[in-house]
């Protein structure tokens, strides 16, 4: 078993650590809400996910008037990985989504989220009659759409961590010893800021497009 994951790439290796970081570290803190009266206020960490899970439940609420019951523990469970993964490198892994495989996996999820969800909720035919809008001669454009836009979410989360890194390096080589000063700095920028803002994009942009199939 541990010749198998070293044998994977480095990406896929952080992946599953924050798959299972992230399965353990929310099963315990699940545990202790859920032993929580309602007369108890939550105090440390278990206040910062509660007031999470009430952010993202708020921010739901406006994308899906009926089902956003069922679609925000996906959609913060993608938030709250993608922060982690993106942010990866300041614990000393690779980032995830700097693997290509793994990018083309979230293009993948995106696209096969949307579709199952909208073939489950509004059925096969009404939602052949959507993809006709507003007639059926931009059925082909439509048909484009719906199969390029989840693609180009993946990639561009590969692309901006791609891009994040190697101008980093460039600043580095540029700077030779002075780069180490500034290096706190560098990775706060291209870790930090850039990785969670990409992480919301992507959360945002798959929350727009899953309420526009399904309601």
């Amino acid at each position: 078993m541990g010749d198998w994951f070293l044998s994977l790439p480095a990406g896929l290796r952080a992946s599953l650590i924050i798959t299972v970081t992230m399965m353990i570290v929310l099963s315990i803190f699940g545990a202790k809400v859920a032993r929580l009266k309602p007369t108890d206020t939550p105090s440390g960490m278990t206040l910062v996910l509660v007031k999470l899970v009430e952010m993202v439940n708020d921010n739901q609420r406006d994308f899906f008037k009926q089902h956003w019951r069922t679609f925000t523990p996906l959609l913060f469970t993608i938030l709250l990985f993608l922060s982690l993964a993106n942010t990866a490198s300041l614990v000393g892994l690779t980032a995830p989504l700097s693997n290509f495989s793994v990018a083309i996996g979230f293009s993948l999820f995106a696209f096969l989220s949307i579709q199952f969800s909208a073939l489950v909720i509004k059925r096969p035919l009404q939602r052949a009659k959507d993809l006709m809008e507003p007639h059926w001669a931009f059925t082909p454009i439509n048909l484009i759409g719906e199969m390029s836009t989840p693609f180009a979410m993946g990639l561009r989360l590969f692309g901006n961590l791609i891009s994040g890194s190697v101008i980093a390096l460039f600043i580095y080589s540029i700077l030779g010893w002075a780069g180490v000063l500034i290096g706190p700095f560098l990775h706060a920028v291209f870790d930090v800021f850039f990785g969670v803002v990409q992480a919301y994009v992507y959360y945002m942009l798959l929350s727009i497009f899953l309420s526009g199939a399904v309601e």
